[in-house]
């Protein structure tokens, strides 16, 4: 499942701080965590159906580049239906 995250690219956020969230705060292995995608104001990522709602949890009660993220699953194509 794809999931979208409020923090991207101009808060400075990259594919391996996104991933290392997940592996460290959600406890769920790296070869789990499929596609990062980071564009400039949001970022998706696809985990695991039966560990996104862990996955939101854990990067809702987080810092992302001292950012406490918004995270929900993707409604289809990203951010108001745009793309990167």
């Amino acid at each position: 499942v794809k999931l979208w995250v409020s923090i991207g690219r101009d808060a400075g956020l990259r594919p391996g701080d996104l991933m290392g969230a997940i592996v460290n705060e959600a406890g769920i292995a790296a070869g789990d965590v499929g596609m990062i995608d980071i564009a400039p104001r949001f970022s998706l990522v696809e985990v695991p159906e039966g560990s996104a709602d862990d996955v939101i949890a854990a990067l809702s009660n987080t810092r992302l580049k001292g950012e406490r993220p918004s995270v929900r699953r993707d409604r289809e194509g990203g951010e108001g239906g745009g793309s990167f």
